[in-house]
Formats: structure tokens, sequence, C-alpha cells
């Protein structure tokens, strides 16, 4: 069940807030538990099962924590217990682990950090731990279990220990229809209309010209920012609607100004995560700049690796690893050295979409071939049509003139929404649902991992 198809707009959705707002206060987390299941059990039963014999069993492992002067021990059990249904289906294949044909759980990629990050705040005693049921409300929320944010434990319980479902916020609820509205938009018309444009630049390498290649790829890039940024704002529109504050997970990431920037804005739960849990364990910069280099190496190297399996993902963490490197290195030695502020965004815009180029290939072969073709500067044809060029004019607009949705809806804040902006929402509410009548639904990019 897709978030941008009309039976969770129209069936799933009202049904599950008619139910929360119908129920007394004291029910209403049970309900959107059961609601959270219904919704995953959409996709796959069996995979459903997986889900609960892993939140089942990393509680069991926290209880087990709780009561043992091994704690380590059991963080490294709970880890591996962890990883291993990741490993077998995310890498299964690649690695020849399996002979059978493996369908890649929903959700797992982002569930497993969740979990461990969990462990490992219980272990550090920097959480303490509740009642199963919030932990499986923590676990199976619906509106951030496919693909993020990934919250951690402590930023839901606090709110369930502020009594968040005995108050109706109705700031939340318009911000959350205006964000839900938003994404939507992104996603449907926006999205959804360069994704076929860089599709067809993939398909037909071997005719390629250069200029047709660098549109392609620009599209790709301008697609798969308005399907993660459409995703997200409709993830934290819907938690708003049940009164969940989810963090900020995207803040208009091709208006930074280097790499490390980029990074603060992109995918913001999963840099913390790589941050928090990897990069600074590894020693992070507390060991001089050449440990710093190694260590943002391998936490993007690894980062890459979370994306999928392959050379591709591996190089594109390799490649980001070494952009940051070199952004350390020159603010240590070098700090003023900088380029005008838009002369900047646009050589971390066009690094940033090169890169996608690793993300988007199938295999090694197709990126070299494909970066071959983008510098070969062959600009005798051009296979793009105009609709196509306008499109990507048009989505430039958006993405650097426009405000971003976290500022429309003054999310990080008080949050509240100008009449003007919410006006715009319904309007391209409308849009995006007469355009979904019109061509078939589509997944989000972020669903497959």
């Amino acid at each position: 069940m897709l978030f941008n198809s009309y039976t969770f707009i129209f069936l799933f959705l009202p049904f599950v807030i008619s139910g929360f707002f119908l129920l007394k206060p004291i029910y209403r987390m049970g309900f959107l538990i059961g609601a959270s299941i219904l919704f995953y059990a959409a996709w796959n039963i069996t995979h459903l099962l997986l889900l609960l014999a892993s939140a089942i069993g990393n509680y069991l492992m926290a209880r087990w924590m709780k009561h043992s002067y091994n704690r380590r021990f059991i963080l490294i059990v709970g880890i591996i217990f962890n990883l291993i249904p990741l490993i077998y289906y995310k890498y299964g294949m690649s690695l020849h682990l399996s002979s059978y044909s493996l369908v890649l759980p929903l959700a797992i990629s982002f569930y497993t950090f969740q979990q461990i990050a969990f462990l490992v705040d219980l272990y550090k005693k920097n959480i303490t731990l509740n009642r199963f049921s919030d932990y499986l409300f923590f676990v199976l929320f619906f509106p951030q279990l496919v693909a993020g944010p990934i919250v951690h434990y402590r930023q839901i319980i606090e709110q369930i220990q502020k009594g968040v479902f005995e108050t109706v916020k109705w700031n939340y609820i318009q911000a959350g229809t205006v964000l839900f509205s938003i994404g939507l938009f992104k996603k449907v018309i926006l999205a959804d209309q360069f994704f076929p444009i860089a599709n067809k630049a993939f398909e037909h390498i071997v005719t390629l010209h250069s200029i047709d290649a660098w549109i392609g790829i620009v599209a790709y890039s301008y697609g798969i920012y308005f399907d993660f940024s459409g995703y997200t704002d409709m993830a934290i529109g819907l938690a708003l609607l049940f009164g969940i504050y989810l963090p900020v997970n995207f803040f208009s990431p091709y208006k930074a100004v280097n790499m490390v920037d980029f990074w603060r804005r992109w995918h913001i739960t999963l840099s913390h995560f790589l941050r928090d849990y990897i990069y600074i364990p590894l020693g992070g910069n507390r060991k001089g700049s050449r440990r710093e280099g190694y260590n943002l190496l391998i936490t993007m190297i690894l980062g890459g690796i979370w994306h999928g399996a392959g050379w591709t993902f591996l190089l594109w963490g390799f490649f980001h690893g070494l952009l940051l490197v070199f952004i350390h290195l020159k603010q240590y030695h070098f700090p003023q050295w900088n380029f005008p502020k838009n002369t900047a965004i646009a050589f971390t815009f066009i690094a940033v979409t090169l890169l996608w180029v690793l993300f988007r290939a199938d295999n090694f072969t197709e990126a070299w071939h494909y970066y071959l073709v983008l510098f070969n500067f062959n600009m005798t044809q051009c296979l793009m049509n105009n609709t196509e060029i306008l499109l990507l004019l048009g989505g430039a607009a958006v993405i650097w003139f426009v405000p971003n949705s976290m500022e429309i809806v003054k999310y990080q804040s008080k949050i509240r929404v100008k009449r003007f902006y919410a006006v715009w929402a319904a309007v391209l509410f409308f849009i995006a649902l007469k355009m979904m009548a019109e061509s078939p639904v589509k997944s989000f990019v972020y669903f497959n991992f």
C-alpha cells in the first residue's frame, strides 16, 4: 500500500484517522499499532512475521540486557541478530548465500538500523526500557516504518510519556495535511516525470549523445530529490495527523555549499546514525586529521553498502567519503579558500549529480560507459524534446527558488501554516490526484532499500 495510491488516501487513511479520533485516548496507541500491522501486511504477510519476530527478539534482548551484568556481550549478540536477516535478504544473491530468488522485505534496512540504535542507546544507558507496547509502536508506526526518518526510541517515548494521544493539536493536523499534499505533488507530478527521462538515457547508452547523457543524469538527480523529499514530507505529515513529531530528514540539500553541508541536509537521520554509531565509535576526529580521513571513508563506504550490494554502491559511498575528507582537509589547512556561495552550490550540485550515476547504474560497466558518454562532449544531436527540457527548468526553479516544506510549516519552531500556503497545498493535492487517475502508481526509490 503506497502513500501515493487511491487505496491509501481514500480507504486506509480515512479509516485510521476516524478510528483514532473516535477512540478514547487510552486505546489510540494500540489502534495505531494494529493499523500499522495491517499497513505492512498489505505488502507481504511472510515479511510481516519477520518484522514482528525482529521487534519481539530485540525487546527480549533489551530485557535481558537490563537484568544482566554482561551487557556488552548481549549488545554484540543483538547487533548480529539484526544484521543476519539484512545480510541474507539484501546481499544474499550478490554473495551467493542463497540459490533462491529473494524478495527484499520492505523497510528491512530502516527497521534494522533503528533497532540497532535502540540497543546501543540502551547499552550506554541513554534510555530506559518501557512497556512492550511502547516499543512495538516505536518500531511499527506506519508513517516512518517504510523509509524513515530513522527515529530514536527516546524521540517517540518522550512524546508518549507527555500524553501525546490525549490532546488534539489542530496546528499539527493543519501542517500535516499541507505537508502530505506537498509531498504527494512532489512524488506524482515531479519525481515520476523525471525518472522516465533518466531511464531513457540509461537504456540507450550505446547511442547516447553527451548532451542527452547530461540531461538524463540531471533528470535522475531531480527525480531522486523530489522522490525522497516527497516521501519525507508525506511521512512527517502523516505523523503530525496523529500528534507525533518526527525528526527533520530533508532540508534543501541541493542548496548545500559543500559535501559536508550536503550530508547535513540529505537523509539527515541516516547521516546522524552513521555519525553517532560508526564514525564517532571509530574515533571520529579525536586522533588527528589522518585518522579522521580514514574514519570518514570507512563510514561512507558502509553507508554506500547499506544502500545496496555491488561495487557501484560501494564506490558511491567511497567517493562521497573522499569528498568529505577533501573538505575537512581544506578547512584545516586552507580555511581562507572559499568560493562565492552560488558557485559553491553549483559545484556541490554537479559533484552530487555525477555520483548519482553510480547509484543509478545497474553495474560498474554501465556506470563507466555513462561517464565516457558524459565527457566525450559530442553535442551534435539532442534526443530530448522541449517538454522534457522545460520540465528540468521547472524542477530547478522549485529546488532553488521555492521555500522548502519545513520552512513552509515552520516545522523547527512553532508549527503553523499561513493561509496562502494552505490554499496552494489544496490545489497541489487536487492536481496530484488528477495525475494519479491518469498514470499507474509508482513506488518510492527508498522503498527498495
